[in-house]
């Protein structure tokens, strides 16, 4: 063995506080710092990775965690250049581990080895290459660096420049066998109480770390981990196998040489597949398990685990799934938007607690997919926006399916309990007929069953009239969603609307107090009080508008389109398109006349202005038309703007609900579903036709009959 020499130091250069922002402040988890750790151990190679906790407790002097691999290991130069300097360029430009492993290298920010600092203040680092009859020590102590960086913060501004760090980090060499290589790093003052509960949720988070989907067979990848506890003394941690528990599965690859991209699509209960041309993030693999209730029982017996959403994978390996733990899955982050889409519970929208999923990224594939250096997230530029939307298209397809299946299940249930009331019923004649020409005794048993069949249809025809209010009030709820959602629209025009108008008469009652009485006036307060009584008269007519939200969405009336198009366009409407510029048209017969519902019609254009108002912004000479025709007892519309249109690739899910590329001015992805919605319960279509405006803007056709 040899000696430790107190005067071999390295010195690490950089600025005192950038330890504390790489480190503490930048990886804020202590799984994440794990994670880290061991991606540095993959990325090297290493078939296994052992994380050993003794006595972590840190009141304990004894308290150490332990990290060993046997990967390449680092020679004195790797350790001088690259160990702590901040952002090498190494893995950047050898995107690919050594032969015969191959591994496309994960680590590529320079940053895991800042990890070590979360989980201790002291680090003694040992490490050797194959071939090298020496291990390489290296002792570093965070608390130095912490030290040194108060001290630092008491100098006077002028003097800061000339203080950085230049910190002396003691190493030495000890003999070792040849054919000996790894990497151990033991982290002494442990800085947390690492109880049974942490070591479970450290060993639950590892098993992700490895895309189930990756092919590592030849050479494989594990963690074993060894604590204190009984149940987590030796423990390996394996990747998830294939899953066989869940209720719908999709399984998505892609072309290359094509550059076509598989998705699901539903069709009538069943998922299909289909290629559409490359989006903007590039090419993925993507598997999506869905679980039911059973299913996640199940699941969770044979791994131990929660099903908690979708984990994106490079190159095989986790990315950014393990932002910091909350014991509350609804307070996880949601970096994909499952669980951002408001309102899930009108419509039973799954979200990522009955979600598992396995998103694949390559370098190749998707270079503008970009981790941000935290961990915690991506950049958020397009690519990233699309792959999210893409995420949510297919989950989409998915509830589509199980809604699907419902209302066939619903339907199938009606159809049962009408058979059956009509089967009783038949028996009951039949056993009437028969009751006729029986003996006495025999009439007395028949009546008994008669009794009986009696109360069995009773039950059977209260369980139809009960199924059939069910469906009602389900409808009724949904219809009430839709008027919330449009109420809310409603209520920042009517607020706009108020606000001058009351502004308005203010400063006319102001004039009136001012120079009232005066003969020489007369004329113009009798100007001023015809203008006072339009102002209050449209305040009224607002008034009223927003007061038909507390009457049934049931009341069927006979409606005239041109009204009620011109109070949405010449009243509630009116100070925001002239806010906004926009000139508007109505071209509507007057005598014609659709019996509907008054609000659900409303609830039609109201999103469809509000829609084109946001399509004009940034547009000049803003327009806004509507007009009508009449054929075959039907009213045809067309609603056009001349915005900024709608990109083809989008026009095939603009009605999927949550689908928005307005999200940054406030869009929800309702608006249009909504509009959808409304028109199909009046037996209507919707499209997007040719656009009116060219070359900018936007067409929607829109058919109604002329009875609901």
């Amino acid at each position: 063995m040899g000696n430790k020499n107190q005067d071999d130091y390295i010195k690490f250069n950089f600025d005192v506080s950038a330890y504390r922002l790489l480190g503490r402040e930048l990886i804020t988890d202590r799984i994440t710092a794990l994670f880290e750790i061991v991606k540095n151990s993959y990325d090297a190679n290493s078939n296994v990775v052992s994380i050993s906790f003794i006595d972590p407790n840190p009141k304990s002097e004894d308290s150490k965690i332990i990290i060993k691999d046997d990967g390449l290991g680092m020679t004195f130069n790797d350790l001088k250049n690259r160990w702590m300097v901040i952002g090498t360029s190494s893995k950047r430009r050898e995107r690919t581990s050594p032969e015969p492993y191959n591994r496309k290298v994960v680590g590529k920010k320079g940053i895991g080895r800042f990890a070590v600092d979360l989980l201790g203040s002291k680090l003694t680092l040992k490490t050797k290459k194959k071939g090298s009859d020496q291990w390489i020590y290296l002792e570093t102590d965070w608390s130095v660096y912490q030290r040194l960086e108060a001290e630092q913060l008491t100098i006077p501004f002028e003097e800061e420049k000339e203080f950085f760090t230049d910190i002396k980090n003691r190493y030495w060499f000890e003999d070792g066998e040849k054919d000996e290589q790894g990497t151990i790093l033991k982290i002494e003052k442990v800085n947390n109480d690492w109880t049974e509960y942490d070591i479970s949720r450290a060993t639950k988070e590892l098993s992700k770390l490895v895309s189930p989907n990756a092919k590592l067979t030849k050479y494989p990848f594990s963690i074993r981990i060894h604590s204190p506890f009984p149940n987590y003394q030796n423990v390996t941690i394996k990747p998830l196998s294939i899953i066989d528990y869940a209720t719908k599965s999709i399984k998505l690859s892609f072309d290359k040489q094509q550059k076509l991209q598989e998705i699901v699509i539903h069709d009538k209960g069943e998922l299909k597949k289909t290629n559409v041309p490359r989006r903007k993030f590039g090419l993925v693999d993507f598997t999506l398990y869905y679980f039911d209730q059973t299913a996640k029982r199940k699941f969770k017996r044979e791994f131990n685990l929660d099903i908690d959403g979708i984990k994106i994978y490079r190159d095989g390996i986790i990315t950014t799934p393990f932002a910091e733990h909350e014991a509350n899955q609804l307070k996880q982050k949601d970096i994909l938007g499952i669980d951002k889409r408001r309102y899930s519970g009108f419509f039973d929208k799954i979200n990522s607690r009955d979600l598992l999923g396995f998103i694949e990224l390559s370098d190749e594939e998707n270079p503008n997919l970009i981790e941000t250096t935290n961990r915690q997230d991506f950049l958020n530029n397009e690519e990233w926006k699309e792959l999210k939307l893409f995420v949510i298209e297919q989950i989409e397809q998915i509830e589509k399916c199980l809604k699907y299946e419902r209302e066939h299940v619903r339907e199938t249930t009606k159809s049962d309990l009408t058979k059956a009331d009509s089967g009783l019923k038949s028996i009951k004649k039949n056993l009437s007929a028969i009751t006729k020409s029986a003996s006495p005794e025999i009439k007395k048993q028949l009546r008994t069953v008669e009794a009986d069949l009696n109360k069995l249809q009773g039950t059977v025809n209260k369980s139809i009239k009960d199924y059939a209010k069910l469906e009602q009030d389900s409808k009724q709820k949904e219809s009430l969603f839709f008027s919330l959602v449009s109420l809310q629209t409603y209520a920042s025009m009517f607020s706009h609307m108020t606000k001058h108008t009351i502004g308005h008469i203010i400063r006319d009652a102001e004039y009136f107090k001012n120079h009232f009485p005066n003969d020489k006036l007369v004329d113009r307060f009798k100007s001023i009080s015809k203008r006072i009584f339009g102002e209050m008269n449209t305040l009224r007519q607002g008034i009223d508008f927003m007061l038909k939200y507390a009457q049934s969405d049931d009341n069927i009336e006979d409606i005239n389109v041109q009204e009620l198009l011109q109070n949405l366009f010449g009243n509630i409407y009116s100070e925001l398109f002239k806010r906004e510029g926009i000139e508007t048209s109505v071209e509507i017969d007057k005598k014609l006349e659709l019996r509907y519902n008054r609000k659900a019609l409303e609830d039609i254009f109201d999103n469809l202005i509000s829609n084109s108002i946001k399509a004009l912004r940034g547009v000049s000479n803003k327009k806004i038309k509507c007009s009508g025709v009449v054929s075959n007892d039907k009213l045809t519309l067309y609603f056009s703007d001349n915005g900024i249109g709608i990109l083809e690739e989008d026009k095939y899910r603009i009605f999927d609900i949550f689908f928005t590329r307005t999200a940054e001015e406030g869009g929800a992805g309702i608006g249009l579903y909504m509009v959808k919605t409304r028109i199909e319960a009046m037996n209507g279509s919707i499209e997007v036709v040719e656009n009116e405006f060219k070359p900018n803007g936007a067409t929607f056709e829109i058919v109604l009959p002329f009875e609901k």
